[in-house]
């Protein structure tokens, strides 16, 4: 260890690996006394699978709602709706089945809740403020992806009218406990789970290369990358295979636990853009992005990435290759225009991604648009 620094532990109290919900909500439950629970899920768990049923029995009498009502990336207008039934529920306890954008909307209906917002511009004006007072709720998290939400304090919600993406955190909006279902896990769409697992790589590659990088940190990061890219090719071949989603869901919990706290770069940044503006889903902005950005940062990062290339798997190529590789192995798309992108709005992302933050915090410095165009030309 060469440098000085803290460690940061967030109050999440229980993270349960490859146990039913059945065998572990019920006891969370009570553990927490919680005795009006307000669950969030996609209408596609809620409409088309039993696994929603199969929770709102588990909970019985204290489950008080179902709301299927968040939509893809978090937007305010769907997550003010939630806050509003949950405050006429007198919930006391959020339950979160889901992906990113449901287990996040969850957070920020925490944030509103503690800070009595009301409206949807009250939200829009508190954004990116932090919270003042501590969380009044809190939420369980069952994800249902390996986009890693669950185990952050920040949650973004998208603002439909601009189509902008916008964050909200404190250290209470970390889930309080999380179980990771693998059986939940085979529920979810094939495409969504493999594209959620390139946004953990992601999550690994970019938090491994970032500046706040620490040895504890790295070593998280490094070993999630090295399951991810084992768990998720098996998955590929045999979707019934839980110890492979297990190997995954473990992956998300290293990848962004130890990201969270090193930060990231331009593929993520940029993806907020493709998600926030264009509607891309963040998986596949991370299978278009990372491998560009990787080649793009090579320069600076060329020693870095060969630990990123072993972890793969694959020494013997660069970084941006064998992560490229495992993108076409799993069918996932590959370029901009596989996803909607069109070649004349690359210029009007490239000026909104160099103004961003996250982009600006790239290991190789981003100072202009020509250089954010440059990869999405790449890219595209």
């Amino acid at each position: 260890m060469t440098t000085a620094f803290t460690y940061e532990a967030l109050p999440q109290e229980r993270v349960h690996f490859g146990k039913s919900v059945r065998e572990t909500l019920g006891a969370e439950v009570d553990r927490l006394g919680a005795k009006r629970v307000f669950v969030a899920t996609s209408k596609t768990l809620y409409r088309e699978s039993g696994a929603i049923s199969l929770i709102a029995s588990t909970l019985g009498a204290k489950c008080v709602a179902v709301f299927d009502q968040i939509a893809e990336h978090s937007k305010l207008d769907g997550v003010m709706a939630a806050t509003k039934a949950a405050r006429e529920v007198q919930a006391d306890l959020l339950v979160g089945v889901g992906g990113g954008s449901i287990i996040d909307g969850l957070k920020i209906v925490q944030f509103a809740l503690s800070e009595g917002i009301e409206t949807l511009d009250e939200l829009i004006a508190r954004a990116r403020s932090r919270a003042s007072k501590p969380a009044s709720i809190r939420q369980i998290a069952i994800p249902t992806t390996l986009s890693g939400a669950e185990v952050t304090q920040f949650g973004g919600g998208t603002d439909s009218a601009r189509g902008v993406k916008l964050g909200f955190g404190a250290a209470h909006l970390v889930p309080q406990a999380i179980i990771y279902d693998p059986a939940l896990g085979s529920l979810t769409p094939e495409w969504l789970w493999l594209s959620s697992a390139i946004r953990g790589v992601d999550h690994c590659c970019e938090g491994f290369l970032a500046k706040n990088v620490t040895p504890i940190y790295e070593g998280g990061l490094l070993r999630g990358l090295s399951l991810f890219a084992t768990s998720v090719r098996r998955t590929k071949v045999a979707p019934d295979d839980l110890f492979a989603r297990l190997d995954s869901q473990t992956a998300a919990y290293l990848a962004c636990s130890n990201f969270a706290r090193s930060g990231s770069g331009a593929s993520h940044g940029i993806g907020y853009i493709l998600g926030g503006r264009y509607g891309v889903h963040h998986g596949h902005s991370s299978c278009v992005m990372l491998p560009h950005v990787l080649r793009w940062n090579a320069q600076a990062t060329a020693e870095r990435q060969k630990e990123l290339s072993a972890a793969i798997g694959r020494p013997q190529m660069n970084a941006a290759d064998a992560v490229a590789e495992l993108i076409a192995d799993l069918g996932l798309p590959g370029r901009l225009r596989d996803v909607g992108i069109k070649q004349e709005q690359l210029a009007a992302i490239a000026d909104e991604a160099a103004k961003n933050p996250v982009v600006q915090s790239n290991p190789r410095p981003i100072t202009s648009a020509a250089d954010v165009l440059q990869i999405l030309h790449a890219a595209w």
